[in-house]
């Protein structure tokens, strides 16, 4: 994962046990130039497992009512992680609660009525340590193909997009799959879900491979603000001998002798765009991918991606990026580079409403896909996840189709960590305490595994 701007001096985890509280908390604080939320977590019991992968400076605890229940797990962090600013938040407490918290190791307590401006002032009066990650802690590029496998990618396609082999993606997955002690892909998506490390702002910056020039059977349609940046797309193409079409008049362009007449795929290019850009994307109902000179908040991307664009591309890293960009967009993936996913689920929101106006915003899911979505979560293969539900695998197969056809989604990683966001997994308390089964071979020899 990308380096931490230097401003950044404080790392922080955070507890709630509501989702809304944790979320806008986390929120609020990834929003400060120095600070960076590295996970959240619903239950303090959690929280050790989440230190330990992710070292944070800082861990915010938000007791409520119930500062007492907060002082044992307290007690057993701060004896792990003997230098961990505790910080814990409360509504109400008595002085029996209170003094339980100092005995425990809490560094400050504060009040919920004092507000963020009083957590962010804890924050500033003591600077991170900026510990350095032990063998055990997740590496930056472990939390890359994390990042890839929660967006559905397959080994093949991690490697394209990170610069590495093949060989050192599935290495990379096995060092996860021991750290998280799980055994699979969609468990692995699951726990780091459940740490709240698959919601962080600062999300990987991917190298790219530039793939040979006939991997691209695709007509890619210019448009959008005229400028260097623009300029530099073109000059892109034209040295990879790519196909494209410049367009100036962007009305009826479905009319265009190359819309009509062009075969392959189409993707759209929108250089800075303004809404006559984005009616070229509806109009010909194609991907877009959206290259953008200036910075896009989260509400920018989901706007964009709800708009039809499928990729996302820095101006400054065309040069490396926008070829293989564009082949992942012509093949049907997302590739969204520097954003998290949560805006991506808020574009996903977007449309379903719009689809579906008074409708819901969230998928309904039948009470056996919600098994089968909680039984990949927990690490379970097609065929144990047959047994348990006393059907066939086949059958687990096709609803498990349908279940990705909801979700969006490719494979069983992609549904967890979209099921994730959604809300939709079990909380962590009702499956941390059941153990995933060990993979079986499949009768060919190969890794059950394989199938998720």
């Amino acid at each position: 994962m990308a380096s931490h701007p230097a401003s950044v001096t404080v790392q922080v985890a955070v507890q709630s046990s509501s989702r809304l509280l944790r979320d806008t908390l986390s929120s609020c604080l990834s929003g400060r130039p120095d600070v960076t939320v590295v996970g959240t977590v619903a239950e303090p019991e959690r929280m050790p497992a989440l230190c330990e992968l992710r070292r944070p400076d800082v861990v915010i605890f938000d007791a409520g009512r119930r500062v007492g229940e907060i002082c044992p797990p307290v007690d057993t962090l701060v004896k792990r992680f003997p230098e961990l600013n505790v910080i814990v938040t409360y509504r109400e407490a008595d002085e029996e609660d209170l003094s339980a918290a100092c005995r425990a190791g809490v560094s400050s307590l504060v009040p919920e009525s004092h507000g963020l401006e009083a957590v962010l002032a804890l924050l500033r009066r003591k600077r991170g340590r900026h510990a350095r990650p032990k063998p055990s802690g997740m590496t930056d590029r472990e939390l890359e193909v994390l990042m890839l496998a929660g967006s559905g990618h397959s080994v093949p396609e991690m490697a394209d997009l990170l610069g590495i082999s093949p060989l050192t993606v599935e290495n990379l997955k096995r060092r996860i799959y021991a750290k998280l002690d799980v055994n699979s892909g969609a468990h692995a998506v699951s726990r780091a879900a459940s740490l709240g490390i698959l919601d962080q702002r600062a999300a990987p910056v991917p190298r790219h491979r530039e793939p040979p020039s006939e991997d691209f059977p695709v007509l890619t349609v210019v448009s959008g603000q005229a400028g260097s940046t623009l300029d530099q797309v073109v000059r892109k193409l034209l040295a990879s001998a790519q196909p494209f079409v410049l367009v100036s008049d962007r009305r009826n362009v479905s009319q265009a002798h190359w819309a009509r007449w062009h075969r392959g795929p189409i993707i759209a290019a929108l250089v800075d765009p303004d809404p006559a850009d984005w009616g070229i994307v509806e109009e010909l109902s194609v991907p877009a991918i959206l290259v953008h000179s200036k910075p896009l908040d989260s509400g920018e991307v989901a706007d964009a991606l709800a708009n039809g664009a499928s990729s996302l591309v820095q101006a400054e890293t065309i040069e490396d990026h926008f070829l293989s960009v564009l082949r992942m967009a012509g093949q049907g993936y997302l590739v969204v580079d520097s954003k998290p996913m949560r805006p991506l689920i808020g574009a996903v929101r977007a449309r379903w409403e719009r689809q579906a106006p008074g409708g819901s915003d969230l998928p309904e899911l039948t009470a056996r896909e919600c098994d089968i979505l909680r039984y990949g979560a927990q690490g379970y293969s097609i065929r144990q996840t047959a047994r348990l539900l006393g059907i066939a695998p086949k059958t687990v197969e096709n609803i498990q189709t349908h279940l990705f056809r909801k979700l969006g989604v490719r494979n069983r990683a992609g549904a967890v960590a979209v099921a994730s966001a959604f809300g939709l997994l079990p909380t962590a308390s009702t499956t941390a305490d059941i153990t995933p089964a060990p993979s079986t071979p499949e009768p060919d020899g190969r890794s059950s595994r394989r199938r998720h």
